[in-house]
């Protein structure tokens, strides 16, 4: 009975994990625009890198996240009982993996934010 329940609970899992879309993420870092870069910096903490050229300033964020793929893990096990011992090997599933990044780029003219893009499988958000 207990193994029946096993693949409904791995599937409920990813629905969970696959809940973030990447258009509220847009959403909410679209409220930066016209904003001060020391409101971005307050909210988000320091950038990983910064740009100065052409009057702009670029403030780069690299965020990286536990992947949420899911992963199938292999595994040898040991085990002592009895009078002996055994050794066993088997798969085991999980999430793990490359983690997802998301490269967040915000473009500020005269300390205030223009514009942003973003790249990668990370930017994503869940809907409040």
């Amino acid at each position: 009975m207990t193994l029946r329940l096993l693949p409904l609970l791995a599937l409920s899992l990813l629905a969970a994990c696959a809940s973030g879309t990447t258009e509220e993420f847009d959403r909410r870092i679209a409220t930066y625009i016209g904003r001060p870069e020391a409101d971005v910096v307050g909210n988000l903490g320091v950038p990983s890198r910064t740009y100065d050229g052409d009057g702009r300033r670029l403030l780069q964020y690299d965020i990286f996240r536990p992947s949420s793929s899911p992963a199938i893990i292999p595994g040898i096990g040991l085990g002592f009982g009895g009078p002996g011992f055994g050794i066993g090997t088997g798969l085991g599933f999980g999430f793990g993996g490359q983690p997802d990044t998301c490269q967040l780029v915000f473009e500020s003219r005269e300390g205030r934010i223009t514009s942003f893009n973003r790249q990668g499988r990370g930017c994503v958000a869940t809907a409040a």
